[in-house]
């Protein structure tokens, strides 16, 4: 028997109600699938390490020992040198004012003839020449990118010290030989004085106080570029420095490869110049506390250390001349990679 369907219009009507509402539920699971994929490909992608860094290969015991090193380095010889300037200077002041009030016992240290005296302080402007002059020379060669010209304006800061070393140490002399008196009548200059056996009376302003400090703020500013240096290997590896610091890729390639080659070195430099910071306070204190020089002698070679560093670095350095062979602060190039004031 055959059924028209027109006698049923409502099944009819049921027909394409039906295959709409299955459409729409297919097209929400549809996009409830892509929103959960979406989902998990968000949660993936916070999970994975950024920029598809390679995991760290294990820390090697003598990768170790070098960073506990370097961490005591940076905690000695990166303080402030402002607040080693007011330690210095209160230091001999009350270290001079203790010798005079008390008997300081006697130790070897207390013969001028020490091995330390002779051979560190004596010859003390030669090992911070040296040392300081190696550590600008290698951190200049990377920051620098090789240009000569601004590598030897960070060396000249070196013959300026020197100047100063020299100068002052003259004057102290000429000082000492004019403005004094022989123990014994009818001597009218020093050395006429001890030829005779006898001892001169001079205002001697202490050379050593004056050589410790000099050299002692010299290193202090000079490994300042130190506190800065892994930034200065992240602005070498970062993106668009080509642009940024208007260099040729050839030069940022060779300096990254000189930095990654020379910073071992420098950090050997670096503990050398801790040890020689180290050796320099400690001799400061036995020139202080001993009887070698007066109160006033010790404390007038302090304040003209300070006053040869002030001049050096808060005034003639800052200039940032860029002239050759006209010193500049440490540190200045066109990486920009330490604050310069």
């Amino acid at each position: 028997m055959l059924v028209d369907e027109s006698d049923f219009p409502m099944m009819n009507m049921a027909k394409p109600q039906t295959s709409t509402s299955s459409k729409q539920s297919l097209a929400a699971r549809r996009r409830s699938e892509f929103e959960n994929a979406q989902r998990r490909q968000k949660v993936n992608d916070q999970q994975k390490p950024a920029g598809k860094k390679q995991l760290p290969e294990p820390t090697h015991i003598g990768n170790f020992v070098m960073m506990l090193i370097m961490k005591a380095c940076r905690m000695i010889i990166l303080v402030d040198t402002s607040v080693k300037i007011g330690v210095y200077l209160i230091g001999v002041m009350i270290g001079s004012i203790i010798c005079d009030l008390f008997v300081v016992p006697r130790t070897f240290m207390a013969d001028r003839h020490n091995v330390l005296n002779q051979y560190f302080v004596k010859l003390g402007w030669g090992w911070t020449f040296t040392f300081v002059g190696i550590y600008i020379l290698l951190t200049s060669f990377v920051y620098c990118c090789r240009d000569v010209a601004k590598i030897c304006q960070h060396l000249m800061r070196l013959v300026v010290g020197t100047l100063w070393w020299y100068l002052c140490t003259s004057v102290f002399m000429h000082i000492e030989s004019t403005m004094g008196i022989c123990t014994q009548p009818g001597h009218g200059d020093k050395a006429a004085c001890l030829e005779a056996g006898k001892s001169w009376l001079g205002f001697d302003i202490s050379g050593h106080v004056f050589l410790e400090i000099h050299c002692l703020l010299i290193i202090s500013e000079e490994v300042k570029t130190f506190k800065e240096w892994k930034r200065l290997g992240e602005i070498l590896h970062s993106e668009h420095l080509q642009d940024k610091r208007n260099l040729s890729e050839d030069e940022i390639l060779q300096a990254q490869m000189n930095y990654k080659t020379l910073t071992p070195f420098i950090k050997v430099v670096v503990l050398i110049l801790t040890i020689m910071l180290v050796l320099f306070e400690f001799m400061l204190l036995i020139s202080t506390i001993y009887r070698f020089h007066t109160l006033p002698q010790k404390v007038s070679a302090s304040f003209i250390a300070v006053i040869c560093w002030f001049l050096s670095y808060r005034v003639l350095f800052r200039s940032g001349n860029p002239f050759p062979f006209v010193p500049v602060m440490p540190g200045y190039c066109i990486l920009n990679f330490m604050k310069v004031s």
